[in-house]
């Protein structure tokens, strides 16, 4: 009966230790959790071309094009540029990390979705930084990688 009773208690505390919440602000973690009311600030002129509706950041610099195998952000508007947009603040409505086969079972796609909102400037379609990787080496995208990805040219303001 005591051992029964022991038996019911190590199985409740596991329990509830397994409801813990693994979220930290450590923005190197995959457990990094972006809090609600937060903003992605564009500090820059951000320059879309001619003929395209996105430019790829990575390591601080905008292209037309980046290495798929080093995390990059794309980001996108719904119509074709040339367009350039303004700086600006973007509440992120929502984000999302998420990973799917790229080249079965060679390649895998690991990324991240910001969705986002401007009062000012219309037409903006979610962000997404991504990379491509072998599936036993591949890891969630950070937001370390993130920021590392967009450099100068976007900045994040997360709410208390």
């Amino acid at each position: 009966m005591i051992a029964l009773k022991a038996l019911w208690i190590m199985t409740l505390g596991l329990l509830l230790t397994a409801c813990q919440s693994v979220a930290t602000n450590d923005r190197g973690s995959v457990w990094f959790r972006i809090p609600p009311g937060s903003e992605l600030v564009l500090n820059r002129p951000l320059s879309i071309p001619a003929q395209r509706a996105h430019v790829m950041l990575q390591h601080g610099t905008a292209a037309g094009a980046a290495s798929e195998f080093e995390v990059a952000c794309r980001f996108e508007v719904r119509d074709l540029g040339p367009r350039v947009i303004q700086p600006d603040s973007f509440l992120i409505t929502g984000y999302g990390s998420q990973q799917e086969w790229e080249n079965y079972p060679h390649t895998r796609r690991f990324y991240k979705i910001f969705r986002l909102k401007s009062k000012h400037q219309s037409g903006i379609m979610p962000m997404v930084c991504e990379y491509f990787d072998w599936p036993l080496f591949g890891r969630p995208v950070t937001q370390a990688q993130i920021e590392e990805a967009l450099g100068d040219y976007f900045s994040f303001r997360f709410s208390e």
